[in-house]
């Protein structure tokens, strides 16, 4: 689908202006307060279920990096430990992704996975691989790259790979075919200078059959497919962006600049990340000087729901520490250590909170998103 039409077919999601000329740039326009914007959880979710994970010598986890839910099965990839831990819908543990190695069906590094086709791909930047399993964790089979890189993702038969400025070819992207792992293409350039300059952050999203990105103090997001072409443009105001060229600053360039703020409530807003689009609405976030703040317009609203989250009676665990969206449910983490912060008279504390002990795995909330 072409772009223009993609525009028209998300405007209301978008609040796109000037759409009405192809030659416009379309533009998501965000007023922001000087002081904290807070957004009741109340006025964004209708429920929610909290899953508390199993905790064992086998499942303890140490960090959470990206969570995702297929056949009742939650994925959770845990960077630090290099191992992606399988839980049913109630928490239970079922097994996980541990190969660390030289070996066959090994790895030596997990940056990231994604799941397709009863299949798992992950990426092993140290060894530049990818390497699929099944559901069960069963080795399949490896392919080379030719970069290390730092996220990936696939549409249809390709897989992308964003190396994170880490590729010596000067190009963030570069697409294979994920059964054969036959090399495609790559895109994507950006200045020598910024060679090794990598950002935490999320990169990927995906919608009607598209893979869409964004990146670190350039305000816009991209489609991707044979080249980046931009579709949209996230306007938070003069006074809250960084200069247009910020985002070719080198390390060095950008850290000196950023000294000029000797305080960083006034520091502009660095980058846009969790983007997640869909035919409902659009979400992402980004950090307003220290705080955390979310972006989420539906499609049946005429306005975004712009600032931190703030908990409530009916959600006392919310946090903003964003893992995962789908199409109706918002998903994050909290460490059993809150649930004894809580006020017990306050709040109705559901029965599989009850015996939390304070050292256990964090729980999992399941916020589902209100309709409309």
């Amino acid at each position: 689908m072409k772009v223009f039409y993609f525009i028209i077919c998300l405007v209301l999601l978008y609040q796109c202006r000037n759409a009405q000329h192809s030659q416009d740039q379309t533009s998501i326009h965000i007023t922001i307060k000087e002081d904290f914007q807070g957004v009741s959880a109340d006025s964004l979710f209708s429920s929610v279920t909290y899953i508390p994970l199993e905790t064992s010598k086998n499942s303890l986890l140490v960090s959470i990096n990206k969570i995702h839910i297929q056949d009742s099965t939650i994925y959770i990839l845990d960077k630090k430990q290099k191992i992606i831990f399988a839980f049913d819908l109630e928490g239970k543990y079922k097994s996980k992704l541990d190969k660390h190695g030289r070996g066959y069906g090994e790895y030596l590094s997990l940056d990231d996975f994604f799941i397709t086709d009863s299949s798992i791909y992950i990426l092993a930047s140290d060894q530049q691989k990818v390497s699929v399993y099944n559901l069960n964790f069963e080795f399949n089979f490896d392919f080379p790259i030719v970069t290390h890189g730092t996220s990936i993702t696939f549409n249809r038969d390709s897989l992308f790979i964003f190396t994170n400025y880490c590729s010596t070819e000067l190009q963030n992207f570069y697409i294979y075919n994920r059964f054969t792992g036959e090399y495609l293409n790559k895109f994507g350039s950006f200045p020598k200078k910024q060679l090794g300059i990598a950002y935490r952050q999320t990169t990927f999203a995906k919608y009607q059959n598209s893979v869409y990105c964004f990146f670190p103090y350039d305000y816009s997001i991209y489609k991707c497919h044979e080249k980046l072409e931009k579709v949209c443009h996230i306007n938070f105001g003069k006074d809250y962006m960084y200069p247009e060229n910020f985002k070719n600053y080198s390390d060095e360039e950008r850290i000196n600049y950023i000294m000029r703020y000797s305080d960083p409530l006034q520091q502009p807003i660095g980058r846009i990340d969790n983007l997640f689009i869909c035919d409902n609405f659009l979400f992402f976030t980004f950090v307003k000087g220290i705080f955390p703040y979310i972006y989420f317009k539906h499609t049946k609203q005429d306005v975004a729901h712009v600032g931190g989250i703030i908990n409530s009676h009916q959600f006392p665990l919310i946090n903003n520490d964003f893992i995962y969206i789908d199409d109706d449910t918002y998903m994050s983490f909290c460490q059993a250590e809150t649930i004894f912060s809580l006020d017990k008279k306050e709040i109705q504390m559901p029965k599989n909170l009850r015996t939390i002990k304070i050292d256990d795995n964090p729980i999992l909330g399941l916020y589902k998103l209100k309709k409309d």
